[in-house]
């Protein structure tokens, strides 16, 4: 009877001592939410990422003078911002840049995502649309031409 009281007692320490050290959380260092102290990755990852539209003066002057005042940026179907026509045009499509759109995308659930955007101006209409890939802490830039 000892020796199963000691089996049994080796057998509780050692599935403690095995449960405390698999800390589990997020192991991907690209992620907004990344524990360091984790040794198992539990699937929670979030990811973020920006998508940044412009153009040249020379577009914005088109748009502008096709009566397209405000364009409407949509990801997936949905709106999801919106400009002045008048003020988007920059020299470079950097993030974050005065004259540029630049939308956070957060808590993305895997390190990059694919959209569909569309662009749209007076009345709905659609100027452009493409297919994207976002890859997590990137800044994706798209610059509209004629």
């Amino acid at each position: 009877m000892k020796k199963i009281k000691n089996i049994l007692a080796v057998t509780a320490v050692s599935v403690l001592t095995l449960m405390s050290c698999t800390k589990p959380g997020c192991t991907d260092e690209r992620s907004t939410n990344f524990n360091a102290e984790a040794k198992e990755d539990d699937g929670t990852c979030t990811y973020r990422g920006d998508i940044t539209f412009w153009c040249l003066p020379a577009v914005s002057e088109a748009l502008l003078d096709a009566g397209h005042t405000t364009l409407s940026f949509e990801l997936e179907g949905e709106i999801v911002d919106s400009i002045n026509t008048e003020v988007f045009f920059a020299p470079g499509g950097e993030c974050n840049t005065p004259g540029v759109k630049t939308i956070p995308m957060e808590d993305l659930p895997y390190h990059y995502r694919h959209y569909k955007y569309r662009v749209r101006g007076a009345g709905g209409v659609v100027l452009y649309e493409n297919f994207i890939t976002l890859d997590a802490n990137e800044c994706l830039s798209i610059q509209l031409v004629d």
